[in-house]
């Protein structure tokens, strides 16, 4: 693991149907802890609408939303939509009007039905983790919440170009990307061989010598591993100059991990500036992502630190057999905007495709698809995977020059699964200053 590095203080489905425009006509079908049915007027809600609530869009193909038994009710001014702390029968979604939700803690947010937050839902989960009051004359749907149970993983058009949303079935790029799939022609980047071998002689009984024979095969890797040990990230009191003095500072988990990392640098370039550009966003973006995910890990005890280090760096990997096939095209036989939808959308399940090819562990193979999906259910206990999409969660909070919509995050599955005082809002702020220097010092030796 990269200990000092990440040191940091205590802190307290079927084929769509032909397209045309359809409606489903709400009922009501709650009773007991919701508002007076007087409130509740049947309603048509366009199909179209629901298709971008999130995860609706991600986990259903639209016959199965069509068949969505679908209620919705009205609130007035001041009125309670739900208590924190009482069951969730259903995801809410706010429809029409503003809406205050307010935590145990005091801190509110205000949702208005114009911001994309409206697209996700208001409660998830078991409980709900807000009260919610009505600023205005309010509408909400209520969904059954068995819909994230349906489809554990977002709808993959690599399956069926069908399955996949409007907008990415009239991309061009994400046409000819899914032609070139299907021709069994997808180029996955080549893991080096020494980050492969070592990977597969660390599952036996091995030793520093039969490492440090391994390391040695790749020069430059070799260099650049003792570059990182005599870095004031490891503060050694006397130079290390030797590839086996350097396995044996950082032992033998360490020295995998930061082979697989050294070696993810080299996996794809590119001179072509656009796609150069978007290789390099993605490095920064698994860098990062590591580095929270190995914070997280260690702050809840629940995974292994090292194993979520290396699975923040695998998160995105799926993103690069699409710039390696836009690199073959020339730069006007496609927009950058199409790239960036397919990679957005595709990503995830690409991702695991790599993954199960290079021979990675179940756990580690399953971690793209399952952060492309905020929703994810994955078991009742924290795993892997979970740390990766908070991770990713608390990454995307920073990017402000992009505008990235996110939900709530006490609404995640991932986020529910932890102890109720473990990540709070202010935690959160508390783990991205931890991780701010842990980062900078990181992208000085991974990004050279």
């Amino acid at each position: 693991m990269l200990l000092n590095l990440f040191k940091k203080k205590p802190i307290p489905k079927t084929k769509q149907a032909p397209k045309r425009e359809q409606t489903i006509t709400a009922e009501r079908q709650f009773s007991g802890t919701k508002q007076s049915s007087n409130n509740i007027k049947p309603v048509n809600i366009p199909v179209k609408f629901l298709k971008r609530l999130m995860p609706l869009g991600q986990l259903l193909i639209e016959e199965e939303i069509q068949a969505l038994k679908i209620c919705t009710e009205n609130f007035t001014p001041g009125s309670a939509l739900f208590i924190r702390g009482t069951e969730v029968d259903s995801l809410v979604y706010l429809c029409k009007g503003t809406i205050y939700l307010e935590t145990a803690d005091g801190i509110g947010q205000e949702i208005n039905e114009a911001t994309l937050k409206a697209l996700f839902p208001l409660s998830s989960g078991d409980f709900h983790q807000f009260t919610a009051i009505a600023k205005s004359n309010v509408m909400v749907i209520y969904i059954p919440k068995t819909v994230l149970l349906l489809n554990r993983n977002p709808i993959n058009p690599l399956k069926d170009p069908l399955l996949a949303s409007d907008s990415l079935q009239n991309n061009p790029f994400f046409l000819r990307f899914y032609d070139h799939f299907q021709q069994h022609d997808l180029k996955i980047p080549s893991f080096p061989e020494v980050a492969l071998k070592l990977r597969r002689s660390a599952m036996q009984d091995i030793g520093i010598a039969e490492v440090v024979k391994i390391v040695n095969m790749d020069p430059v890797i070799a260099a650049k591993l003792i570059q990182i040990v005599n870095s004031p990230i490891y503060r050694t009191l006397n130079p290390i100059s030797n590839c086996h003095d350097a396995v044996n500072r950082l032992g033998l988990k360490n020295t995998m991990n930061l082979v697989t990392a050294i070696s993810m640098k080299s996996l794809i370039k590119s001179e072509k500036p656009t796609i150069k550009k978007r290789i390099q966003e993605n490095w920064i973006q698994s860098i990062k992502v590591s580095c929270i995910s190995y914070t997280l890990a260690d702050l809840t005890r629940q995974t292994n630190p090292e194993e979520a280090l290396l699975a923040g760096l695998l998160h995105n990997i799926g993103s690069l057999p699409m710039l390696m096939f836009a690199d073959q095209l020339s730069e006007n036989a496609f927009k950058v905007s199409e790239l960036d939808q397919c990679i957005k959308s595709l990503q995830g399940q690409i991702g695991t495709i790599i993954l199960e090819r290079w021979g990675f562990p179940d756990n580690l193979k399953a971690v793209p698809v399952k952060v492309s999906n905020w929703f994810d259910h994955s078991g009742e206990t924290l795993q892997l995977s979970d740390i990766v999409l908070l991770a990713k969660f608390h990454f995307l909070l920073t990017q402000h020059e992009q505008r990235v919509e996110l939900p709530l995050i006490n609404i995640l599955p991932a986020f529910q699964k932890l102890d109720a005082q473990l990540l709070t809002p202010e935690q959160s702020l508390q783990i991205l200053q931890d991780a701010k220097q842990q980062i900078s010092e990181t992208m000085k030796f991974f990004m050279a």
